[in-house]
């Protein structure tokens, strides 16, 4: 389960990264924005969302994840099944499982990609772009000039190689966190009961 916490650490320095370049550049998410969650092109791959999944069996809610992601399946239903129904105050956007999210909901909005030059270009979602132009224009002046805002494509390799065999396939997000259950029942059915250990 070593890779378990090594992606699980691997994504609390990406969220160190973005959060100083949150205070850096004052670019933040809109309170109670779901249009990530919601779009149905959120992809990942099984071993980005083991942390999630772990945390799902340690909160015994791994058939209630299950079920809702086969409800979303028979209604052609693309939008994250841990999506709330209402945004909550006290969570983060509308996610109850918001610190063991994969990749790309930690990177969505305040990532850079590399360029044909392979330089960063910082890379904000539509949202983002749409309410605050000006200070999204400041951060790609920021980006360009060396401040440290972290690379998609670094990064989803710093976490596909953790587990080769899995990590480079991408998947509709429940897709991905269905296997990420089944895979981490089967490598571990006493799966419950790890979360101290993280």
């Amino acid at each position: 389960m070593d890779s378990i916490y090594r992606i699980f650490s691997a994504y609390k320095r990406i969220d160190r990264t973005i959060a100083r370049f949150k205070t850096a550049t004052g670019m933040h998410c809109r309170d109670g924005c779901r249009s990530c969650c919601i779009s149905g092109q959120v992809e990942a791959t099984i071993p980005e969302l083991l942390p999630l999944a772990l945390e799902i069996y340690s909160r015994r809610k791994e058939k209630e994840v299950i079920t809702s992601i086969q409800e979303k399946e028979t209604d052609q239903d693309l939008s994250c099944a841990l999506l709330l129904s209402e945004p909550s105050r006290d969570l983060k956007g509308s996610c109850d499982y918001y610190e063991f999210r994969p990749l790309l909901c930690r990177l969505f909005g305040f990532v850079s990609r590399k360029n044909k030059y392979n330089r960063p270009e910082f890379s904000p979602c539509n949202v983002i772009r749409g309410i605050d132009p000006e200070g999204v224009r400041r951060a790609e002046i920021a980006v360009s000039e060396g401040l440290s805002c972290p690379v998609y494509q670094d990064s989803f390799m710093r976490i596909a190689m953790i587990d080769p065999y899995l990590g480079y396939r991408l998947l509709p997000i429940n897709q991905a966190l269905k296997g990420a259950i089944e895979h981490l029942y089967w490598i571990s059915p006493d799966s419950r009961g790890w979360k101290d250990a993280m």
